[in-house]
C-alpha cells in the first residue's frame, strides 16, 4: 500500500478486506481476559503453532485456495471472490474470533464506523475506528462473531426474525472501538463500549511480520 494513503472510511474498510494478501508470516501475542497471553507463529497457507499455558501444539488448516482479489490503485482489495471467502481461512485456534481477528473481512460492509484516526500502536502505525454493526452485519461466525450484537445473535440463534428477542439480562455494547494494523490488515484490537460481556474485548501485539507484494 502506498504511503500516502490517506485513512478514510472507504480505505478502513478495504483495509479491513486485505489482510488475507498482505503478509506470509506473523509472529504474535493474542491476550484475551480469559485466556491470557497466546505466543502464536503463523505461516499461510494453512501453519499456525500455538503456545500457551498447556505448552506447545500445531494446528494445521486445509491448503487453501488463493483466489487473485480486485485490487485498487492503493494496492488494497476492492473486492474478493464471495465463492471463496471461508476457503482462505487462515487455520483456526479456539474458536472463528480467532480467524476473523486475522481477516476481518465481516468489518468491510454494513458496519457504520466514525471516530477515524491513525495513531501508533506498539511502534506500528495503526487505524482506530469506532464500529457499530447495522441490520445486514455478517460476521464471520454468529456464535463468535467480532461485534457481537443483537443483529448477529436474531440472525445466529432466531432465525432473522425481527421480532427475536435475547435472553433477560443481555446487554449489547454500544459500539466497539477497533484497530487494524495498517502494513498486515489484522484486528491488533478490539475493545466492547458498555454491554454485559467485558470478556469480548482482546489485543494483538505483532513481533514480526513477512509482509507479501501482490500485483494488480
Amino acid at each position: 500500500m502506498e504511503a500516502e494513503v490517506p485513512l478514510t472510511e472507504d480505505t478502513f474498510r478495504a483495509l479491513a478486506r486485505s489482510s488475507p494478501w498482505r503478509f506470509s508470516t506473523l509472529h504474535f501475542t493474542w491476550r484475551t481476559r480469559d485466556d491470557g497471553d497466546i505466543e502464536c507463529w503463523l505461516r499461510r497457507p494453512g501453519w499456525l503453532r500455538v503456545r500457551d499455558a498447556a505448552g506447545d501444539r500445531v494446528v494445521r488448516g486445509e491448503a487453501p485456495v488463493d483466489p487473485r482479489p480486485v485490487l485498487r490503485a492503493d494496492g488494497l482489495v476492492e473486492s474478493r471472490p464471495r465463492a471463496y471467502t471461508h476457503d482462505i481461512d487462515d487455520p483456526m485456534w479456539n474458536n472463528y474470533l480467532f480467524v476473523s481477528m486475522l481477516d476481518p473481512e465481516e468489518l468491510s460492509a454494513d458496519v457504520a464506523l466514525s471516530d477515524l484516526r491513525s495513531e501508533a500502536r506498539a511502534g506500528r502505525e495503526t487505524w482506530w475506528a469506532r464500529a457499530v454493526p447495522g441490520e445486514e452485519y455478517e460476521p464471520r461466525c454468529g456464535c463468535c462473531p467480532l461485534l457481537w450484537s443483537w443483529v448477529s445473535d436474531r440472525d445466529e440463534y432466531g432465525d432473522g426474525d425481527p421480532g427475536w428477542e435475547p435472553s433477560a439480562g443481555t446487554v449489547y455494547p454500544e459500539a466497539y472501538d477497533v484497530a487494524l494494523d495498517v502494513a498486515t490488515g489484522i484486528v491488533v484490537q478490539l475493545t466492547p463500549v458498555g454491554g454485559s460481556r467485558p470478556d469480548l474485548g482482546f489485543e494483538t501485539t505483532i513481533h514480526e511480520a513477512e509482509l507479501s507484494v501482490v500485483s494488480v
